[in-house]
């Protein structure tokens, strides 16, 4: 299992906890929290580096039964690059599992428009990150280009965080669990199963047919 943005590794503990014996494999730019998730889970091989320059001597693609990205690819101005590289991990008949915030109007990719200020104290001052929202259409239109055989989603409408600052008054926070298909199995129709809001099931229906 490959964990891009595994800050202090909390996914790493909660697989192992329920599952036992996962190979958890984790990458955080964030020095500190990847010093923290290396002695939280010393078991785990935690990469301390931004995931699109880590190169193939160190991660190598297809090699993983499933890719994590969560409050991490959405986060992203190039998050179709991430989306790639992500994807490219994936074993075939692995999954990427992903979360994604969802709109049915346009796509807002844009710092200046969309973000949110990172701090713990719930106000509108210092660091600022992407605040990412995708239409649902522009979405599936991604996962077909990846050459997906299957596509799990949940997701649920709310209001943006109130350290937020966007042109959205609520977005569908969903996730994504993605099949790569099995080496050998040509590119055949995308199969889906949606739990989303009715109008972005619809949406996404549109895209299937």
């Amino acid at each position: 299992m490959l964990d891009i943005g595994c800050g202090c590794g909390g996914l790493g503990l909660a697989l192992q906890e329920h599952f036992g014996g996962c190979n958890y494999t984790g990458i955080e730019i964030n020095d500190q929290a990847a010093g923290y998730a290396t002695s939280l889970n010393p078991k785990a091989k935690i990469y301390s580096n931004d995931f699109l320059a880590i190169d193939e001597s160190e991660l190598r693609p297809e090699s993983f039964d499933f890719v994590f990205s969560l409050s991490c690819i959405d986060w992203q101005l190039n998050l179709n690059v991430m989306l790639k590289k992500a994807w490219s991990m994936v074993k075939p008949g692995g999954y990427l599992v992903a979360s994604f915030r969802l709109t049915q109007e346009l796509s807002i990719n844009d710092v200046k428009r969309s973000y949110q200020f990172i701090n713990f104290e719930g106000k509108l001052e210092g660091e600022i990150a992407p605040y990412v929202v995708l239409n649902v259409k522009e979405l599936m239109g991604m996962i077909r280009r990846l050459g997906a055989a299957y596509v799990y989603a949940y997701g649920y409408y709310g209001a943006p965080n109130a350290t937020v600052v966007t042109p959205f008054k609520e977005v569908c926070f969903g996730v994504f669990a993605i099949q790569k298909p099995n080496k050998g199995i040509g590119s055949g129709a995308l199969l889906a199963e949606l739990e989303l809001p009715l109008e972005l099931q619809a949406s996404m229906l549109e895209c299937l047919r």
